[in-house]
């Protein structure tokens, strides 16, 4: 019974990696609206290491995911520039979306704590932001928020499955180096909806988890319809 749920545990990895990002996009949206509804009524048991912030998965890795995506995606250029199987076209097109993503996530991380200090309520009358509350020991209580782990969970996701797809599919004999860096953006991929999974049981509102995947999935198609 054990090995038959590790072989089906197995086959649905196998098929979701094959997935390509555009099919995510719907997938993203429909699991996390789904799940947050869902966890939202039944109230899940925590899991101590997930549903603590300060774990080692969200401290180093979560909390700096678009870095750690600009720095493997920059070692997956340089390795396959070094094996020659990369064109000028398309280190240009990965450069160019590389700089737009990074500008995409600086503005949307602007706007979001932009939202969760100036749009609340302190508990002392008269502080009108989440700073000047937290100077005066108030208590701050934000109206309006976007949930910045799944937006940006979502969009590294997205951002790394569109160029291994990208990738597999050239069928290329590329240096071992290469193919190592395209595992270790799977792993990340996967380290990432595992996240995002513990994300949508213990954290956020329900909107606010959907409006994040809704701004990643925007920030996605739009920044890959035109570069």
């Amino acid at each position: 019974m054990v090995f038959q749920q590790q072989n089906r545990l197995v086959t649905f990895l196998s098929k979701w990696f094959q997935v390509p990002a555009e099919e995510k996009c719907k997938g993203y949206i429909i699991f996390v609206t789904l799940g947050s509804y869902v966890a939202n009524v039944v109230q899940f048991g925590k899991v101590p290491f997930f549903s603590n912030k300060r774990n080692i998965i969200n401290v180093i890795f979560i909390k700096w995911c678009w870095a750690w995506t600009l720095f493997f995606m920059s070692l997956f250029l340089i390795t396959r520039l070094i094996s020659k199987s990369l064109t000028f076209r398309k280190l240009y097109l990965i450069v160019l979306r590389l700089i737009f993503g990074t500008l995409y996530w600086y503005t949307i991380n602007t706007i979001i704590d932009g939202l969760s200090s100036n749009i609340g309520k302190c508990s002392v009358p008269g502080l009108y932001t989440a700073t000047s509350c937290k100077l005066e020991n108030g208590s701050w209580k934000h109206f309006m928020d976007i949930s910045g782990h799944i937006m940006m969970m979502s969009f590294c996701n997205l951002f790394l499955t569109y160029h291994i797809d990208e990738f597999q599919k050239e069928r290329n004999e590329s240096q071992i180096l290469v193919k190592i860096i395209v595992l270790v953006l799977r792993s990340f991929v996967t380290m990432f909806e595992i996240s995002m999974i513990a994300t949508i049981l213990y954290w956020h509102t329900p909107a606010e988890k959907i409006l994040g995947v809704l701004t990643a999935v925007l920030g996605y198609t739009v920044l890959f319809k035109f570069c």
